[in-house]
């Protein structure tokens, strides 16, 4: 790619494009019930909101095994689709990046079956070029591998890209990876109140 080449821009999906928490929150307490587990707060849930689903099953459901956790999830989650809220701009977003030629991606912790119908459902099919969810990858953020594996089958250089997000996991992945991190309402090497901000920051990055 040369320096005139339009940026690759990555995106998490929970807390960026779209408000999972709701949807999140009611799985886990109904699966928690189902396998005998005790009640959970949303102070509790919230610490973890965000990481992977080995970080959920040690630490929400402990003794049960990471495919066991994975299998609930995969299978309940869509049950709670109507709980999601998608960001106004989000949508809006990612077509002028889409208008200025940027190459684009999600990244997500979400297990990579379960994110394809979800993304289906919500409306974000074809709006992105690729998706790197769990499963896709050896490690889950905050390791590097989600953002290098979306640079990888965009073409793009890391020197070349940007990652936007929302959380550690974000930042401390595309630090990692040598990727420059937009913070979207948190600290990153740049900062974003709006998603509406992007496209023009990104084109201030040159």
């Amino acid at each position: 790619m040369t320096p005139e080449t339009p940026r690759a821009v990555l995106f998490d999906l929970d807390g960026v494009l779209i408000d999972s928490f709701e949807a999140w929150l009611r799985l886990v307490r109904r699966a928690r019930r189902d396998m005998g587990f005790g009640g959970l707060t949303r102070e509790e849930f919230a610490r973890g909101f965000g990481q992977g689903v080995e970080d959920d099953a040690e630490l929400l459901f402990p003794g049960r095994t990471v495919a066991e956790v994975d299998a609930v999830f995969n299978s309940g989650f869509m049950d709670e689709i109507e709980h999601v809220e998608v960001f106004p701009d989000a949508r809006p977003t990612l077509e002028e990046l889409r208008r200025r030629g940027h190459a684009l991606a999600i990244v997500t912790n979400t297990r990579n079956v379960l994110a394809a119908a979800m993304l289906e459902a919500l409306g974000f099919a074809g709006l992105v070029d690729e998706v790197v969810a769990s499963g896709d990858v050896p490690r889950e953020k905050p390791a590097p591998d989600m953002p290098l594996e979306a640079c990888r089958r965009l073409g793009a250089s890391v020197e070349r890209a940007a990652m936007v997000g929302d959380s550690r996991y974000d930042r401390e992945a595309a630090g990692a990876a040598g990727i420059l991190f937009i913070g979207y309402r948190t600290e990153g090497d740049r900062r974003v109140e709006r998603l509406g901000e992007i496209p023009d920051l990104v084109a201030e990055l040159g």
